[in-house]
């Protein structure tokens, strides 16, 4: 048997509505001053202009639609090309954007793959195409002067 008592049911939570009418009664200089009194509130841009150096349009990557493109795995898509993983998961779930080189890189993943395969792949060592020289067949190298002559290395307790 419980001894418990069974709590009472909660009251339902009041949905939030804004007041409709006192927000259209606002005049637009109202409006202004409690975007200035505000330091959480977004800048006015209404009156930016695209034109502007300063502003930078953002067109989103689809990161995610990259990858599953070539059905890779997060893990073996960021090994393959290069990338961070836990950046490459940010991108994916948009808690971060692309921008300057890594979104380059990105659109050129897309477009040709093989290109960034080829140019990230290790270097070939240089002197494997090295032409052998035609003149007279060198003598046999000679130890150098330090290993012709060398002494044991005695340790200590231990006999040489």
């Amino acid at each position: 048997m419980s001894i418990k008592k069974p709590k009472p049911p909660r009251p339902a939570a009041k949905k939030h509505e804004p007041d409709w009418a006192a927000l259209d009664a606002l005049t637009d200089d109202e409006i202004d001053a409690q975007i200035a009194a505000d330091p959480d509130a977004a800048p006015d841009i209404s009156d930016w202009s695209l034109d502007d150096p300063k502003v930078r349009i953002m067109v989103p990557t689809d990161v995610k639609a990259i990858r599953a493109k070539f059905g890779l795995s997060q893990d073996r898509f960021a090994k393959a090309f290069a990338l961070n993983l836990a950046t490459l998961r940010d991108w994916e779930q948009q808690r971060r954007m692309p921008h300057g080189p890594a979104r380059t890189l990105l659109q050129i993943i897309d477009r040709e793959p093989e290109a960034v395969r080829r140019a990230l792949a290790p270097a070939k060592p240089a002197g494997t195409m090295r032409k052998r020289s035609t003149s007279a067949p060198k003598a046999p190298r000679r130890p150098a002067a330090h290993d012709r002559h060398r002494e044991p290395v005695r340790r200590a307790g231990k006999p040489a």
